[in-house]
């Protein structure tokens, strides 16, 4: 039992620190950015590069994932207190998300189909050189 509460406060710990250095950085480099984007990314090279393990932030990741509902309750009372702003607002509010959502959708295609592209071209040159 103590380990188990032990491997879950490191795995706090250890999403917590990705957390404010990231912070640390945004502040020092003075941009705008989400501050948990910066740290799930440098988290994601760590856990590539083997630094940290998946092992260390598996239970807090998924306890954190199970109770995903528990984090939208400010969203949702949000809402509910900036509603008729939001109505008043509606229209630009959904072009915006749809406009978006459609430049990012057919970013991602172009980037894939032309990476894709790219690597075959790339293994076709390789061996054909070799």
């Amino acid at each position: 039992m103590k380990n188990k509460i032990f491997d879950f406060t490191l795995g706090i710990v250890i999403l917590l620190f990705f957390y404010f250095i990231s912070l640390g950085i945004l502040s020092l480099v003075r941009i705008q950015f989400p501050p948990a984007i910066l740290g799930l990314i440098l988290l994601a090279v760590t856990l590539i590069s083997g630094i940290v393990k998946e092992d260390w932030i598996k239970a807090p990741a998924e306890w954190l994932i199970n109770n995903m509902a528990m984090f939208l309750l400010p969203f949702i009372a949000g809402l509910v207190a900036y509603q008729s702003m939001l109505i008043k607002n509606l229209i630009p509010i959904l072009l915006v998300i749809f406009v978006t959502t459609t430049v990012i959708i057919v970013l991602t295609g172009l980037f894939i189909e032309y990476g894709t592209a790219f690597v075959r071209l790339h293994h076709r040159r390789k061996a054909n050189h070799d």
